[in-house]
């Protein structure tokens, strides 16, 4: 059994220096496959569609998710939280505004980023518990390492 190093995360600089953005290109193969893994066969103890190589660590709906949050969700996140932030600043006599969109644009944006990073965090909670035991994927979710057997 060979140990696989999976981990997610803010490693941007490693993923373009290595070629591991690659990872994150999503693909139409088996995704349709995965879907229906994570809505019915996973309660009927159906073979995974995919599996997980030193080359290839994503299934299809892994890749998609984790691209929209890397180049949607946490920039919006981010734009949004910082015009929040700066929308109105203390100036040298006064307040002033730093009013590019109304206030209720910007946190509707932030606010349904939110949702989308708060859904995100159950969904990943759920799956923790859709291992071999309840707990044998916290383990990899947490320090980004999983065994894959037959590597």
């Amino acid at each position: 059994m060979k140990k696989v190093y999976i981990y997610k995360g803010f490693e941007r600089f490693w993923h373009f220096t290595t070629g591991e953005w690659r990872q994150y290109i999503p693909t139409r193969k088996y995704l349709k496959a995965q879907i229906e893994f994570y809505l019915t066969g996973i309660f009927r103890n159906a073979p995974h569609p995919t599996k997980k190589t030193v080359l290839s660590k994503l299934n299809p709906l892994q890749r998609l998710v984790y691209l929209s949050l890397k180049l949607l969700v946490i920039p919006v996140m981010v734009t949004s939280g910082l015009l929040y932030m700066v929308y109105r600043y203390t100036g040298p006599r006064h307040i002033e505004s730093f009013a590019i969109f109304p206030l209720e644009h910007i946190a509707l944006w932030h606010v349904a980023g939110a949702f989308i990073v708060v859904a995100f965090v159950i969904a990943h909670l759920y799956l923790i518990t859709t291992g071999q035991t309840p707990t044998s994927n916290l383990k990899a979710m947490i320090t980004g390492y999983e065994d894959i057997e037959g590597q």
